[in-house]
């Protein structure tokens, strides 16, 4: 048996001691190889066993760092080569200019030795999956006698892990402790991942194109604001080949403000007018323009202009599949699926070249009516208006018992994070059988499941549910019934599924699911969808008298407790600290060692007295009283009462200045 090759890295630095020092870091689990200057640098990189990762000095005499990145990002044999800047440039405008010129990451010295090796599994381990990615993309595209199996692949297997690639960054983004470095690479990641969700859901749809089995959803899309995102991205090609790009609307360069709205799909568009720019500035010669034209008639037309000549051999089938010509590397699919992406969405394109005017691609879509516009509003602050309003939205619903089921636990502590607000409590189960049988002890108020589960998938799980509830006198529905009581209506089961055909969408709400969410699901998408079942609803009172008010037949009740502020960093560990002790008196009882029992109770009933939890004082007083007695029977029944008491309060922090 061979070993696995270890994988290469280049390091470049004009100082040995430096080069030394990282080969003292890395040398056990990489090959490496090293150069003390830029031209001899990129010499290694372009020979022919390239290196896999780049760890590259800024400061170097000749072609500095930065100069080396530029040449390696134009070069399309080495443009994927991760490059990480390993620099004592500390200045932000610094860092600022690596990424922009394509680096991947940036590390200041002095260098800490966990964070280099870390900074290097992590993106050889993403390249790797990125390689992985594109090819398989490729290979799916010609692969249709496969299409059904690798459908379950692309939707289940490669969009499970990057549910977290996703969602981690923007938990992670709520702990104001980050620093500025830290927030921007989580941005990337998150970005990335976004970049990887689209390929993998384009390369689904234009199968469904091809097959006329497409479905278009058309919403308002301002496509001004999308040419403007693309020609950020691309702007390092442009300044390769010294192309300027113009934005031109009726005959002006729009301003932030102005809106050329169309009936579309945002990422077809944004897909579409990527690859013809792009293709415009490769096409173009060098230190000419590029101009992205924009009019109205009885459409909205986008023009994109260059001034090269597309060859007179495949002008005729020039949006005909694999057609290229002289393009390295090309596939000969790009403008394939750019008219494929155009006439979905009930438009055209058309082709226009010549000597002497150059190369127009036209794009025809149908304009959104004067009265329907796209959101103007930057995008953060938008999202963090909406999100604002949602959380004010969320604080008056009752306190509810949420489940989710999912077998990835990353999911499920996203998920969970999601949903981290005191009146919402949120419970797990790792399969679907684990999830119906919560769900038959009478506390969840609601369910968000995961179809492609094992031993239970979802789909089978919301069997057992439905049926837990007929047996219960509960009649199913799907949708809020405001003259019930909460706890006596049929429980809102939500599908979560990679999947986003409407024919199995259709059939999960016909078969008793309640509503349908699509994964990598948003956390503004898990709030509006608990808004649309329980929003308006209000069933707990605060505890007073040392007894629940709300308390009705002893069990599986909500306890609203209000608490001192002060204590918010404290409480959630002691909670979780009185269930782990009531395991242990609920063992100790099996053992009937009732001077253990009587221990924890006199020692709880003095903690939660303190932090204002009166009705648990109560309750372990009593079970002080009885392990003294010998009881049981009380003692047990006493046990019970705490654990439901503490599976089903609700915290809510006051200032008692």
């Amino acid at each position: 048996m061979t070993d696995t090759p270890k994988k290469r890295i280049l390091i470049i630095d004009d100082a040995p001691e430096n080069i030394r020092i990282v080969t003292e870091i890395l040398k056990d689990k990489y090959a490496l190889t090293a150069a003390t200057s830029g031209e001899k640098a990129l010499k290694l990189a372009q020979s022919g066993t390239p290196p896999e990762l780049i760890l590259l000095d800024i400061m170097m005499p000749g072609i500095d760092g930065y100069e080396v990145c530029r040449r390696l990002k134009d070069d399309g044999n080495t443009k994927d080569i991760p490059v990480i800047f390993l620099t004592a440039k500390t200045a932000i405008e610094d860092e600022i200019r690596g990424f922009e010129l394509g680096a991947v990451d940036y590390i200041t010295k002095p260098i800490s030795p966990p964070k280099v090796k870390a900074r290097v599994r992590t993106h050889l381990n993403l390249e790797a999956a990125r390689q992985k990615l594109e090819k398989q993309n490729l290979e799916l595209i010609e692969a249709a006698r496969l299409r059904e199996d690798v459908d379950n692949i692309m939707q289940h297997d490669l969009k499970g892990p990057l549910n977290s690639i996703i969602a981690l960054p923007n938990v992670l983004l709520q702990d104001q402790s980050l620093n500025l470095e830290q927030k921007e690479s989580l941005k990337a990641i998150e970005q990335s991942g976004y970049r990887m969700l689209n390929m993998i859901n384009l390369s689904l749809d234009l199968f469904k194109m091809e097959k006329g089995i497409y479905t278009f959803q058309p919403i308002p899309v301002n496509l001004i604001k999308v040419i403007i995102k693309i020609i950020s991205d691309i702007k390092g090609i442009a300044k390769a080949k010294d192309v300027t790009l113009q934005i031109l609307l009726d005959g002006h360069p729009p301003s932030e403000k102005n809106q050329f709205n169309v009936l579309a799909e945002e990422l077809l568009c944004y897909s579409m007018f990527s690859n013809l720019i792009k293709n415009a500035v490769e096409a173009s010669p060098e230190h000419e323009m590029v101009s992205v034209t924009f009019s109205r008639n009885n459409d909205g037309c986008i023009s994109v202009h260059n001034t090269g000549v597309v060859p007179k051999s495949i002008r005729e089938s020039f949006f005909d599949k694999y057609v290229t010509s002289g393009k390295r590397g090309g596939t000969g699919l790009g403008t394939y699926s750019a008219r494929l992406m155009a006439e979905n969405q009930k438009g055209t394109i058309s082709l226009a070249t010549s000597e002497a005017d150059g190369t127009c691609i036209s794009v025809h879509l149908p304009l959104a009516g004067e009265d329907v516009r796209a959101s103007d509003e930057p995008g953060d602050r938008l999202v963090s208006r909406q999100m604002e309003e949602l959380e004010s939205r969320i604080a008056a619903l009752p306190p509810l018992r949420v489940l989710i089921a999912d077998d990835d636990e990353y999911s499920l502590k996203i998920l969970t994070k999601y949903l981290d607000y005191p009146n919402l409590t949120v419970e797990s189960a790792e399969n679907g059988k684990a999830a119906a049988e919560k769900v038959s002890k009478g506390h969840i108020r609601m369910v968000f499941m995961d179809m492609e589960m094992p031993i239970m998938d979802g789909y089978q799980a919301m069997q057992e549910i439905r049926k837990w509830e007929q047996q219960s006198g509960l009649q199913t529905v799907h949708s809020r019934a405001p003259q019930q009581q909460i706890d006596e209506r049929p429980i809102p089961i939500v599908v979560l599924s990679a999947h986003n055909e409407a024919k199995i969408r259709q059939h999960c709400l016909e078969s008793g699911f309640s509503h349908y969410l699509v994964k990598p699901a948003r956390k503004t998408e898990l709030l509006e969808t608990l808004l649309r079942f329980f929003e308006g609803e209000n069933f707990v009172e605060t505890e007073k008298n040392n007894e629940p008010s709300n308390k009705r037949n002893g069990t599986n009740q909500q306890y609203l407790v209000e608490i001192d502020a002060d204590f918010k960093d404290i409480i959630p560990s002691f909670l979780n600290n009185k269930k782990e002790d009531i395991m242990t008196m609920q063992d100790a009882l099996d053992r009937l060692s009732f001077e253990e029992i009587r221990k924890i109770g006199h020692k709880l009933k003095g903690t939660s007295s303190i932090y204002g939890f009166d009705y648990m004082s109560t309750l372990c007083f009593a079970l002080e009283e009885a392990a003294k007695n010998q009881e049981t029977d009380t003692i047990r029944k006493n046990i019970n009462l705490l654990a439901d008491y503490l599976a089903n309060v609700i915290i809510k922090y006051v200032s008692k200045e």
